[in-house]
């Protein structure tokens, strides 16, 4: 029987924490990266288990963005991954629905960085491609991140305010990936 899970910060055991490591590693392959996955470790982790097997896996991450002088707290949403052999069955809807649940009552807005082939899915959902320029605050001042090969797309800011992209998205500081 399919289980969804919602566990915040510092509940998942070290055990738990490597499957759904070994999990997101499996989706993602050479490219993933350990800061990759360190990304999402501190977040709010949404599981989906058969019989206690993990089958789909996201976190959601706080972060904030910056957009015309207004700073959002934002639900970044990581790690998204479904088992091979699962695939096809609904279950990144299912870990999707409960992460943008996370978002929507949690932040003002909520950010991803897809893969490209995943950016369709999240089209779908709802989920807004951004297609303006992108910036990162770092320890050394503010850089242009911008890469046309990103995919960021962004839930819209709860207050219904619409950010143009003539203005850059600007994001925190992280170690590795900036988006």
């Amino acid at each position: 029987m399919l289980q969804v899970v919602t566990a915040e910060p510092g509940e998942l055991s070290r055990s738990d924490l490597t499957i759904a490591h070994a999990l997101v590693r499996s989706a993602f392959g050479a490219n993933f990266r350990a800061h990759d996955w360190l990304h999402g470790v501190d977040g709010v982790h949404v599981l989906v288990t058969d019989d206690a097997a993990l089958l789909a896996h996201a976190a959601v991450v706080p972060r904030t963005l910056r957009h015309d002088g207004e700073a959002f707290e934002t639900g970044y949403v990581e790690g998204v991954a479904v088992c091979a052999e699962e695939r096809g069955r609904g279950l990144g809807h299912i870990v999707m629905d409960h992460a943008e649940a996370l978002v929507r009552n949690r932040f003002q807005m909520g950010a991803l960085n897809a893969i490209e082939a995943a950016a369709p899915f999240y089209a779908k959902r709802g989920w807004q491609r951004w297609d303006g320029r992108t910036g990162a605050e770092t320890p050394n001042g503010p850089v242009d991140t911008y890469d046309p090969a990103d995919r960021i797309f962004l839930l819209p800011p709860s207050s219904g305010r619409q950010l143009s992209a003539a203005t850059p998205l600007i994001c925190d500081w992280r170690v590795g990936d900036l988006w």
